[in-house]
C-alpha cells in the first residue's frame, strides 16, 4: 500500500462522503531493534507499520478515527469517521483546519540513510560495545534496548495542505548492576540521535560501569540541607524543563486558563540567564521535519529570551482561539517510540526545546559552590507543571562542599520549586546534549546542558 496514494484516496473519499472539511495524516514507520538480557544481546522483532488518522468535520462537529487498513477497506474507515462526526456534539470553538502555507527545504536534511538501513545484526554489534565496556567482575548489564527507526509521513486537508517529511531516530536505554557483599549499585544511560554514527557506544558502557560502581560507595544521607545548589545532569534536567515549559507555554493550557503564564507574554518569568527556543528545524532535534503533523511549515519560536516570556507554543486550533498564527506545534510523533503516531489527532506540544548553554564547565560550576549536590540520576524526574513543586528521589548523586565533591549519597530527596528556581540565579554549563522525553503525554526532544538549580533542599530519608 502506497503512503501518498492512500492518503489521497482517503481524502477524496472523505470529501465525497460529505465532510465540509477533512484532514488525513498517514505515516510509514520501519523499525529494527535488539535487546539485552543478562549481558546477552538478542535480536528483536523488525516492525513495519503503515497507519492513517482521519479527522472528519461536518460544520463544527468533529469525528476522528485511525486505522492501519489491514482489516478494513478505505470506505469502511471513512464511514466510521463520518459516523463519529455525525453523533458528536458541535464544538463552538472550532473555526477551521489550517490553510496551506509554503513548505520549503529538502526532507533528506532530517534523514540519515545509514541509520534507516541499519539491520539488527549491526545494532547488536553496537549493543555489544555497551556490554563489553560496562562489564566487570562485579558489574553486569541486566537489560537494555536499542532501536533504529525511519519514518515518512504525509498530511493532507481540504484547504490545500498537501505535504510531509521524513526522518530517522535512534533510541537506546541501558542499565548496569554492581554487587559487593550485600550492597547493590545501579547505572542508567539513555541515548538518542537521528544519526547512529553520532552515538559513542563504548563511552556509554564505560559510563554505566562508573555509575554502578560509584553507587556502591554511597552512604545514607541523614541530614536536611536547606537553600542549597543542585546540579542536574542533562538527562534529568531535560525531563523537568520539558514538563514545565511544555505545559506553561502551551497555548492549549493558556486557553484553559490553567497555565501560570496565562497573559504573561512580555513579563519576566525567569532569570536573565535563561533563553529557551522551540526549534522544529534543529539539526539535532528528534522531531525535526519540514512540517509539523498538521502540515504547517516548521519554524524556530523563541519561548523565553533572557528571562522574558516571548511566545506561547500553539497548534492551529489553539492559535485560532488566541487570534494568533500557529507556531507549528501540532504534534503526534514521539521521540522515544514513533509507532502509533496516527492513533490520535495532533495536539499542542514542543518540538525541540533548545536551552541556551552557558560558558562555564561543570567543574567550574562545582568549584564555586559552598554546599550542594550533583545528581546524575533520579528514580523518576517529575515536576508539577501547575505549581512548579518537585520532590524527586535521588538514585545517583554526590554532595559538594567548599567547591569539591565529597562522596556518594543515597536515601535522599531533592525538593524545590522550579518556577522559583527559574527566577533565581540559574546557571547552565557549556555541555548541551540531545535527550528525548519519555513522560506520558510528552513528545518533545530537548537540547539541554547541565543545569544548576538554586534554592533547593536535600532531605535525607
Amino acid at each position: 500500500m502506497d503512503l501518498s496514494k492512500t492518503t489521497q484516496k482517503v481524502m477524496q473519499l472523505a470529501e465525497k462522503k460529505g465532510a465540509s472539511q477533512a484532514e488525513v495524516f498517514g505515516i510509514l514507520v520501519k523499525t529494527s531493534g535488539v535487546y539485552i538480557d543478562d549481558d546477552i544481546v538478542k535480536i528483536g522483532t523488525s516492525q513495519t507499520e503503515l497507519g492513517f488518522g482521519l479527522k472528519f468535520i461536518i460544520d463544527k462537529k468533529i469525528g476522528y478515527t485511525s486505522s492501519t487498513l489491514t482489516f478494513e477497506s478505505i470506505e469502511e474507515f471513512v464511514d466510521r469517521a463520518s459516523s463519529m462526526a455525525r453523533v458528536s456534539e458541535s464544538n463552538p470553538k472550532f473555526e477551521s483546519l489550517p490553510s496551506a502555507k509554503k513548505v520549503s527545504g529538502n526532507p533528506e536534511k532530517f534523514f540519515d540513510r545509514k541509520t534507516a538501513e541499519i539491520d539488527s545484526d549491526n545494532l547488536a554489534e553496537n549493543a555489544m560495545l555497551v556490554v563489553e565496556n560496562a562489564r566487570a567482575e562485579n558489574v553486569t548489564v541486566p537489560n537494555g534496548t536499542l532501536r533504529s527507526s525511519s519514518l515518512d509521513f504525509r498530511v493532507m486537508n481540504s484547504l490545500g495542505v498537501d505535504t510531509g517529511s521524513k526522518s530517522t531516530i535512534v533510541f537506546g536505554f541501558f542499565t548496569a548492576k554492581s554487587e559487593s557483599s550485600s550492597l547493590v549499585g545501579e547505572g542508567v544511560q539513555r541515548c538518542w540521535s537521528r544519526d547512529i554514527t553520532r552515538i559513542d557506544f563504548e563511552k556509554i558502557g564505560l559510563k554505566l560501569k562508573t555509575q554502578a560502581l560509584n553507587v556502591l560507595k554511597a552512604k545514607p544521607f541523614n541530614e536536611k540541607w536547606e537553600n542549597i545548589v543542585a546540579i542536574l545532569a542533562p538527562s534529568e534536567g531535560a525531563e523537568l524543563i520539558d514538563s514545565l515549559i511544555g505545559s506553561a507555554a502551551s497555548a492549549e493550557n493558556v486557553n484553559k486558563k490553567s497555565s501560570p503564564w496565562t497573559d504573561k507574554v512580555g513579563d519576566f518569568v525567569a532569570h536573565a540567564s535563561v533563553t529557551i527556543i522551540d526549534n522544529g528545524l534543529s539539526e539535532l532535534g528528534l522531531l525535526s521535519a519540514l512540517t509539523d503533523d498538521e502540515g504547517m511549515p516548521m519554524q524556530k519560536t523563541t519561548v523565553i529570551e533572557r528571562g522574558m516570556l516571548k511566545s506561547y507554543l500553539s497548534d492551529s486550533y489553539n492559535a485560532a482561539q488566541l487570534e494568533l498564527e500557529s507556531t507549528s506545534n501540532g504534534m503526534r510523533r514521539g521521540a522515544r517510540n514513533v509507532h502509533g503516531a496516527f492513533v490520535n489527532p495532533a495536539s499542542c506540544n514542543p518540538t525541540t526545546l533548545e536551552v541556551s548553554p552557558g560558558s562555564k564547565s561543570v567543574d567550574d560550576i562545582i568549584s564555586e559552590i559552598d554546599k550542594g549536590v550533583i545528581i546524575e540520576h533520579f528514580a523518576w524526574p517529575q515536576v508539577d507543571p501547575n505549581s512548579g513543586s518537585f520532590s524527586n528521589e535521588i538514585r545517583n548523586a554526590q554532595i559538594i562542599e567548599n567547591g569539591e565533591l565529597r562522596g556518594q549519597i543515597k536515601h535522599a530527596l531533592l525538593v524545590g520549586n522550579l518556577y522559583k528556581c527559574l527566577k533565581d540565579d540559574m546557571l547552565f554549563a557549556n555541555n548541551p546534549e540531545i535527550h528525548g522525553i519519555s513522560n506520558p503525554g510528552r513528545n518533545a526532544s530537548v537540547i539541554m546542558p547541565t543545569m544548576m538549580l538554586p534554592s533547593t533542599e536535600l532531605v535525607g530519608q
